[in-house]
């Protein structure tokens, strides 16, 4: 993409601000002949570091500072769940697509929440930071329950998963690990992540019918030794997302002490 359209993204952003991000190394925009000149085609990649740099740079850290903060790996992916009025859905979904950070939202049937979202920051405190205004904008009060991945796996979806649902599990900390490599098993579930918070493990189904949701929880989940008990949200048909073309960075596989 052309610098233009690099600054259209970024609000407040300076062009000598992305010059100088490239003169540090810190970006590696191509460089395209063009007549008598050279123009620069950024990527998806340059993007996100000039935005996320420039985040920081606006609240007074250093620009060497908040690039060593954006490189640092692994980066912080989450999940957030929260409760949005039924009205507000569609306002919501809308306002989230908007912010890069969001990964993916989906409005899910439940009693105790019915926005589950997926973020991927440098540091976990920029969840409530860059989706926070979102929701108050969106007429949100309340902080959402934040599930901060430890280790992850996914595949690509497969053709026919006309439902998808999120299925959150208890499992004792001795059995995860082994519990997350099991769940590879099974066609149906095609992304799963221990996390942090009042859950083990979240994993993403995408099925046919009610009838493999069910036997795929019911029969192969819960054969698996370890699995203590499951809560199932079933996705609301025309109201979820993924932001598939950037993917998030992958957490650690190593389990913290």
């Amino acid at each position: 993409m052309e610098l233009k359209e690099v600054i259209a993204q970024v609000p407040g952003l300076q062009k000598r601000f992305v010059y100088y991000l490239e003169a540090q190394g810190y970006i590696h925009p191509v460089k395209v002949r063009k007549h008598r000149i050279s123009r620069r085609d950024y990527s998806e990649a340059d993007l996100r570091i000039i935005r996320e740099v420039w985040r920081y740079y606006q609240r007074g850290y250093a620009v060497q500072s908040a690039y060593d903060i954006v490189a640092r790996r692994p980066r912080t992916v989450a999940y957030l769940t929260f409760q949005v009025p039924p009205p507000r859905w569609r306002q919501t979904l809308h306002l989230l697509q908007s912010c890069p950070e969001v990964q993916e939202a989906a409005v899910v049937y439940g009693s105790t929440l019915d926005f589950i979202v997926k973020t991927d920051t440098p540091e976990e405190g920029d969840i409530h930071y860059v989706v926070g205004p979102l929701l108050t904008q969106a007429g949100i009060s309340g902080a959402p329950t934040v599930w901060r991945i430890v280790a992850h796996w996914h595949r690509p979806l497969p053709g026919g998963g006309e439902m998808q649902a999120y299925i959150l599990m208890r499992v004792p900390g001795k059995d995860v690990e082994r519990v997350l490599e099991r769940l590879k098993d099974f066609p149906g579930i095609v992304e799963a992540s221990t996390v942090y918070g009042e859950q083990d493990i979240i994993a993403k189904a995408s099925v046919s019918n009610q009838q493999e949701l069910d036997t795929l929880v019911m029969e192969q989940i819960h054969s698996i030794p370890g699995v203590e008990s499951t809560r199932t949200f079933i996705v609301i048909t025309g109201l979820a997302w993924s932001r598939q073309s950037a993917p998030p960075a992958p957490a650690t596989t190593a389990r913290p002490a």
